[in-house]
């Protein structure tokens, strides 16, 4: 199955995000989305594997980044 949802953010979040992300092992969209403001995720699994790392991560208490958790949000209303 593939699906096709894009991520876009404005400065202020992509600096933001960029700023989060001093954690290891972000996923390659999240690490993307940061760079350039736009990420395209394309399996459900890789939509999957960054729900998972921004809900491992928000549970471990961090990052509290308000961008972060409307991504997950997202992300779950998509279906993913």
């Amino acid at each position: 199955m593939e699906i096709s949802l894009l991520l876009v953010l404005d400065l202020r979040e992509q600096a933001a995000l960029q700023a989060a992300l001093v954690t290891h092992g972000a996923p390659d969209a999240l690490v993307t989305l940061a760079l350039t403001g736009a990420c395209r995720i394309h399996t459900l699994d890789e939509g999957r594997t960054l729900r998972r790392w921004l809900a491992d991560t928000r549970a471990a208490g961090k990052t509290d980044f308000a961008s972060l958790n409307i991504i997950e949000r997202e992300l779950i209303r998509f279906g993913v």
